[in-house]
């Protein structure tokens, strides 16, 4: 019996590499770049970024969530795929997040997104598929136990989302940290992990797409 549970282990291990190979497929060829344009760009004093990216092997669930700086606002892009599917990008209002805690010294920092797409501006912010309910919450782990890094000069990160690629630079002092989640996204209930928190000083921002 112990035999055959090892065998069936492995099987379904290797059935969840395969699905999130040909899932990761799938976005890629749903999401082509198109032509450049300028979204954003600004200098943020302190903020924050958040990011989040997830494979459920329990439901075969591919998660993608991105919530940006830009001035006194913030760019929000997701991309799912699997029982919960939809994706979105686009600014959102200042009162769709809440940051508390006193600092990332002190690792008690908590980001909070609370936003429904199917209310935002579709002129403003698109969407493909399903639009919903985001209210998910990143913790901040902090250093001394999931550690951090630091990055000073020009970052860029490149996020397709849905048949649009978006473009972030960063040019300034970043320090990213690992962050517990909380909440759901379009009705999927997040797991606790795999979430990241991006303290922002002194950093240009451009989100091209």
């Amino acid at each position: 019996m112990q035999a055959t549970s090892r065998k069936d282990g492995k099987k379904m291990k290797q059935f969840g590499r395969t699905m999130l190979t040909v899932m990761v497929a799938v976005v890629a060829a749903m999401s082509p770049s198109i032509h450049a344009q300028t979204t954003g760009s600004s200098v943020v004093n302190h903020g924050y970024n958040t990011n989040l990216g997830i494979f459920d092997f329990n439901i075969f669930q591919l998660t993608f969530i991105n919530v940006n700086r830009i001035a006194n606002n913030y760019m929000f892009s997701y991309q799912m795929f699997g029982p919960f599917s939809g994706s979105g990008f686009g600014p959102i209002p200042a009162s769709s997040i809440n940051v508390s805690g006193s600092s990332v010294n002190a690792g008690n920092v908590t980001f909070a997104l609370n936003v429904n797409t199917c209310d935002l501006d579709p002129a403003s912010f698109t969407t493909q598929g399903a639009c919903g309910t985001f209210n998910v919450s990143w913790i901040q782990i902090p250093a001394s136990v999931g550690g951090s890094t630091v990055t000073s000069g020009t970052n860029q990160v490149t996020t397709p989302v849905g048949t649009t690629t978006i473009k972030t630079i960063t040019n300034g002092h970043t320090e990213t940290f690992s962050a517990q989640l909380t909440g759901t996204a379009l009705g999927y209930a997040l797991p606790g992990c795999c979430g990241a928190l991006e303290e922002l000083t002194n950093a240009t921002v451009t989100i091209t797409k």
